[in-house]
């Protein structure tokens, strides 16, 4: 089994609150997972057992009507770890809402998620932490909700320079995932990004876009 670091795991904000003692005892049942780009890291609908970190790479939160329809996915939200935590339906102790699909290869921090309530009710300060990054994501995901009535050229500029903020200038990105994230055409996202090109603003090349 691979090793979790504790201490760099610490660095990251929201469990800060957590004193070493405390966090060793979060993580005495977690695993750390390595998945290859489009690999499943939990599939909506399936019991929310656990909480996942990610530690490396990036995760998407993939939102189907049913299950399997892969055709009309719709990207819900991009978790990268300035994001850290996904797969929050486990603290209601519900199904997944929505599947994880590593956006790239990535390492991710399984925690049981009864360990993970645990935690939360035991320090309140680890506790208001996680909410404010929820609150964030919920803020977040409200605006790309009301920017739905925009053209899609805007939303796509909009998308590119939130992952700007995430990646840096060069997003490990394709037109497929852009659209999805977007909540547009695959064809529509191609034809704002070559719009983009020929002004000068990105460049690229296949699964990436620059930002110049």
């Amino acid at each position: 089994m691979a090793v979790i670091d504790a201490k760099r795991l610490r660095k990251v904000s929201v469990f800060e609150p957590l004193a070493a003692t405390q966090l060793t005892t979060l993580l005495r049942g977690a695993e750390l997972r390595r998945y290859k780009r489009n690999e499943i890291v939990f599939r909506q609908g399936q019991p929310a057992d656990a909480v996942w970190v990610v530690r490396e790479g990036w995760v998407q939160l993939v939102r189907t009507p049913t299950s399997g329809d892969g055709e009309h996915a719709v990207v819900l939200f991009t978790i990268t770890p300035r994001e850290v935590l996904c797969g929050v339906s486990a603290i209601e102790r519900r199904p997944y809402s929505a599947s994880g699909i590593a956006g790239t290869d990535a390492a991710v921090v399984r925690i049981p998620a009864v360990d993970f309530d645990r935690a939360l009710r035991q320090v309140p300060e680890f506790a208001y932490q996680a909410l404010r990054l929820y609150a964030q994501r919920i803020r977040q995901m409200a605006d790309q909700y009301g920017a739905m009535a925009e053209p899609v050229s805007q939303r796509i500029v909009r998308m590119l320079l939130r992952l700007h903020g995430q990646f840096g200038a060069t997003i490990p990105v394709t037109h497929r995932e852009l659209a999805q994230m977007s909540w547009t055409t695959t064809e529509s996202a191609i034809r704002a990004v070559r719009r983009l090109k020929a002004q000068g603003s990105v460049g690229g090349r296949r699964g990436e876009v620059t930002v110049t």
